[in-house]
C-alpha cells in the first residue's frame, strides 16, 4: 500500500465518487421527510480511505480529501460526483433526473496518469419501505470510451439503531452495464492487444459487479458525526473472466469525519 501525493491519486477519485454513492447516500436520495420552503442541509465531510488502484488490480491506495453534499428545498441536491433533482411530492418514494462528473474510471493495464473527465446523465428512483429499509436505484448513459455506455444501478439497506447516538447501516447493490461499458474498461481490443501484449478480448453485457457495504455512524454532537465502514465489491460475468482482472474482489475501508451546516 502507497500513500499517494494529490497528483497521484486521480487514478482513485473513481473509487471515492463510488465510496461516497454507497456509504454517504445524498440526504434528496434518502430523506423521508420534507424540507421547510426556503432551507438547505449541507453536510461537509474529511474522508480518508484505503481504496483499489483500479477495478480487478489487487492494489491499494490510501488518499485523504474533502467532501460537501447538500439538498435544498426546491428538490435540487448535490453530493460528490453528482447532481439532480427530486420532483416527487410523496415522501416515501423519489425520483427525478440525475447528472454524475468526475474522473473516469481506470483501466487495469493504464499505466498513463493522464486525468479524464467524464459525465453521465439519467434519472434515479428510490423507495422507502419503512423508516430503516430503502431501495434506490438509478440509470445513467454516457459512459465508455465512445459515450455510449449504459449504468443500471440497483441497491438496498438496512439501518439499525444500536443507542441514542450510534446506528449501523447495511446495504446491497450490483451494477449492470451494456456491451460499450464493459468493453472500455474490461475489453481488450486489436489495438490495445498490440500495445500491451495481450490476447484480444471482447467482453458482454451483464451484470458487472456486485457489492455489500457496512457503516457505523457515531452522532458526536448536533453538528458534528463520525462514520466508518468497509464496502466489498466482486466482479462477475465478462469483468471477472477479462485478461486485465489480477483479482474479482475489490475493497474499500474508509472513516469519514462529517459537520452538517
Amino acid at each position: 500500500m502507497t500513500t499517494s501525493s494529490p497528483a497521484r491519486y486521480r487514478a482513485s477519485a473513481a473509487a471515492i465518487t463510488l465510496l461516497a454513492a454507497i456509504s454517504l447516500p445524498a440526504a434528496a436520495q434518502s430523506s423521508t421527510t420534507q424540507m421547510p420552503e426556503g432551507t438547505t442541509d449541507i453536510d461537509l465531510s474529511l474522508i480518508a480511505a484505503v481504496v483499489p488502484v483500479s477495478e480487478g488490480r489487487s492494489g491499494m491506495k490510501m488518499v485523504v480529501l474533502p467532501s460537501i453534499s447538500a439538498q435544498w428545498s426546491n428538490g435540487i441536491f448535490a453530493a460528490p460526483g453528482e447532481v439532480g433533482m427530486q420532483l416527487s411530492e410523496d415522501p416515501m418514494l423519489k425520483f427525478g433526473p440525475l447528472l454524475t462528473y468526475g474522473t473516469r474510471s481506470r483501466r487495469a493495464d493504464d499505466r498513463d496518469d493522464k486525468l479524464r473527465f467524464g459525465i453521465e446523465a439519467g434519472a434515479f428512483a428510490s423507495y422507502q419501505l419503512a423508516h430503516n429499509i430503502g431501495f434506490r436505484s438509478s440509470l445513467l448513459y454516457g459512459g465508455g470510451d465512445d459515450r455510449k455506455g449504459v449504468r443500471l444501478k440497483l441497491g438496498g439497506n438496512y439501518g439499525l439503531r444500536l443507542s441514542t447516538h450510534q446506528s449501523l447501516n447495511a446495504g446491497v447493490g450490483m451494477n449492470v452495464v451494456n456491451h460499450a461499458y464493459m468493453q472500455s474498461y474490461f475489453g481488450v481490443s486489436p489495438q490495445q492487444a498490440r500495445r500491451g501484449r495481450r490476447q484480444v478480448y471482447q467482453a458482454s453485457a451483464g451484470v458487472k459487479d456486485i457489492y455489500l457495504s457496512l457503516r457505523w455512524n457515531v452522532e458526536l454532537s448536533t453538528k458534528y458525526s463520525l462514520g466508518s465502514g468497509v464496502t466489498v465489491s466482486r466482479l462477475l460475468g465478462s469483468a471477472a473472466d477479462s485478461p486485465l482482472t489480477d483479482t474479482p474482489h475489490n475493497a474499500v475501508v474508509f472513516t469519514a469525519l462529517s459537520y452538517h451546516w
